[in-house]
């Protein structure tokens, strides 16, 4: 991702925590104002697929070696896959990239390019790799297209045939490719193009036989003038339907009635997500001046339902007419809605989970001229999350950024441009026990570009600084969320945080182990946006990796591991177990009284619920201490959970 500033704006961000329950609220540190308050102009479905300069990937080596910052829970290594000198994986929500298959095979897409000049990327294409069950293949050097392409999407059918959408994106051209071949991993494949110009597809593959393909799309590439309306909307999502694993199409670029020209002026670029189980297919679908939208049917695509899962207030916004007067005041209102980043999941009985990133919009000056129009706050922090058995309007925002040296504000000077919140990109999986695992993006509190920030020398950051990949998981259906885990990690020695970690895709089944792609490189922002001529991130052209990585979930993410945010102090039988000196600095001894010889596991977490440290030991029978040393803890609150003979006691602690 390239360097970059957003111009005339410095960014501080807010911490991150889970709530306790459904019923819990939290909040982000705050930013500063000066900050929080900046606001930039919206281009409702901005293309960032832009032939500009790509990535820097050389790491200064004057901070090469860096320590990690302190209370990260972290999983180390991954598998590069594949490289890409093209720097964007998707505009807003992440592309169903990965597919886990029943054998333990993994088929894995993504937008590549390699060599000649970054500004064009001629031989921009799909990236493709396949895990057989033991190894992967050799990174790709070659796309699969015969011409420009790129967002693929990924799909097996249940005849264990490939499938692969992506769209064109040749000089005064564009259509959608249907890249199809009958056995996965092997095999010539056939390149089908569907006829029409649209871009930014998603795919899922369903139907009761386990052969339907069902893609939805944006018409012409862009919603905004001149580009011709297609049924009187300015970027339509169409709807494409195959029922015989892609080779013919009974539906072809229809728009869903709940959806067409009488509610919503159009949609923007990647402002959209699918899944599919069975006949039950799932769309949603948002943007910063729309509604999020939960279209489902259960009947293979044939007919539909609309439900509105969180509410722009003003309906058929647009920008250009009219200001953002939410009470009809004469004054324009900052609204908060959601960043167009979307992600959407189905469980066993078919309910819908859709999670998506929290954005602030204003409109002071209607109109298309200079400082007119919409504008977002890149400073707006929050995931949320919300499934059918809640109303409309009551998501919850169950991640923030991580406010990782807790003193209430995220430390950050810049960062790189996604347009989208500090803490957005989600996508998830299930597995059979119905245990939902969801990643996103977010903010890195820690090392920025140049060297400054917490965790080092210099510890008031000044430069731009990284997005990291973090994993987390609800064992019940969505009420509570484990606290993350942090995904990216610059080497196996972990002794730097001096990478950028973005467009985690993961696959929708879980089996025993979380497994998911993403991008990652040396320089924050997307490499692809402008300012001006000039790119926003100006990079060198040395290519991303592709990384896979899998998550033993029993090991980090265990559903018997109650290491949810906001840890309660639960008291237990004071005989039990014991702290003392309580407040502590320096030392601070933990005093069991046990029955009988047993193991001891102790585990340590901060207020937001982290765990930053763990013992686990075989003790006898009558009264053990175990001294705990403080001196890499930082003043505050902590929890200190002890299992003792299958019971959890949990004491606070406090730290000078």
């Amino acid at each position: 991702m390239k360097k970059q500033l957003l111009i005339g704006i410095a960014i501080s961000m807010g911490g991150f925590a889970f709530g306790q329950n459904s019923s819990n609220h939290i909040s982000a540190p705050k930013l500063k104002a000066a900050i929080a308050n900046k606001a930039v102009p919206c281009k409702k479905g901005q293309n960032k697929d832009l032939d500009t300069p790509s990535f820097v990937s050389v790491v200064n080596g004057a901070n090469a070696h860096q320590t990690p910052a302190i209370g990260e829970t972290r999983v180390s290594g991954g598998t590069v896959i594949g490289t890409s000198i093209y720097d964007l994986q998707t505009n807003a929500s992440v592309c169903n990239r990965i597919v886990l298959n029943r054998d333990g095979s993994i088929s894995a897409t993504w937008t590549m390019a390699h060599g000649g000049d970054p500004l064009s990327t001629p031989n921009r294409g799909t990236g493709y790799n396949y895990f057989n069950g033991t190894t992967w293949g050799t990174p790709p050097t070659a796309s699969l297209e015969s011409i420009r392409c790129g967002w693929p999407n990924i799909g097996v059918t249940a005849g264990q045939g490939e499938v692969i959408v992506s769209h064109e994106a040749a000089s005064g051209a564009g259509n959608l490719h249907v890249l199809t071949r009958p056995a996965k991993g092997t095999g010539a494949w056939k390149d089908t193009t569907l006829g029409f110009p649209d871009t930014w597809p998603r795919m899922a593959i369903g139907g009761a036989n386990g052969k339907t393909v069902h893609i939805i799309s944006q018409t012409t590439g862009a919603s905004t003038p001149p580009n011709p309306k297609y049924h009187g909307q300015n970027g339509a999502i169409a709807y494409s339907r195959s029922l015989d694993g892609g080779v013919h199409w009974d539906k072809i670029r229809t728009v869903i009635p709940q959806i067409d020209s009488s509610h919503y002026l159009g949609f923007g670029g990647d402002n959209y997500a699918i899944d599919a189980r069975g006949d039950t297919i799932a769309i949603v679908a948002g943007g910063q001046d729309v509604d999020v939208i939960l279209l489902k049917s259960i009947d293979n695509g044939t007919s539909w339902t609309k439900t509105i899962v969180y509410r722009f207030p003003i309906p058929m916004y647009n920008s250009a007419d009219s200001i953002t007067d939410v009470n009809h005041d004469g004054v324009a209102d900052t609204i908060v809605t959601n960043d167009g980043s979307l992600a959407i999941l189905l469980d066993k009985q078919g309910k819908a989970h859709v999670w998506f990133g929290r954005m602030r919009v204003l409109c002071t000056a209607a109109g298309t001229g200079t400082n007119q129009g919409l504008s977002y706050f890149p400073g707006t922090d929050g995931l949320n999350y919300w499934n059918e058995s809640m109303a409309t309007d009551s998501a919850q925002t169950i991640a923030f950024a991580l406010d990782l040296n807790h003193n209430g504000t995220l430390d950050v000077a810049n960062w790189g441009s996604y347009h989208g919140s500090l803490t957005s990109m989600p996508s998830a999986g299930i597995d059979e026990a119905g245990t939902i695992y969801l990643s996103y993006g977010s903010i890195f509190e820690g090392i920025c570009d140049d060297g400054t920030g917490p965790g080092s020398s210099t510890p008031v950051p000044t430069g731009k600084s990284f997005r990291h990949t973090y994993l987390t998981r609800s064992c019940d259906g969505g009420q509570t969320w484990h606290s993350p885990i942090d995904l990216v990690d610059p080497d196996l020695s972990q002794q730097y945080d001096y990478l950028e970690g973005v467009f985690g895709a993961m696959t929708k089944r879980v089996d025993h182990k979380v497994h998911l792609i993403y991008q990652r490189d040396s320089a924050p922002g997307d490499g692809l946006s402008l300012t001006g001529t000039s790119p926003t991130d100006p990079q060198s052209g040395t290519e991303s990796d592709i990384v896979y990585v899998e998550i033993a979930a029993a090991d980090h993410l265990s559903c018997n591991d109650t290491a949810t945010a906001g840890v309660k102090e639960n008291k237990g039988t004071a005989s039990n177990v014991s702290l003392y000196p309580n407040p502590a600095s320096g030392l601070a001894n933990v005093i069991f009284n046990l029955s009988s010889a047993g193991k001891v596991t102790v585990k340590i977490y901060n207020v937001v619920g982290q765990e930053v440290n763990t013992f686990e030991k075989e003790l006898p029978s009558g009264t053990n201490t175990l001294a705990v040393n403080l001196a890499d803890y930082k003043p505050g609150i902590y929890f200190v959970k002890s299992t003792i003979q299958g019971k959890d006691i949990t004491k606070k602690l406090i730290i000078q």
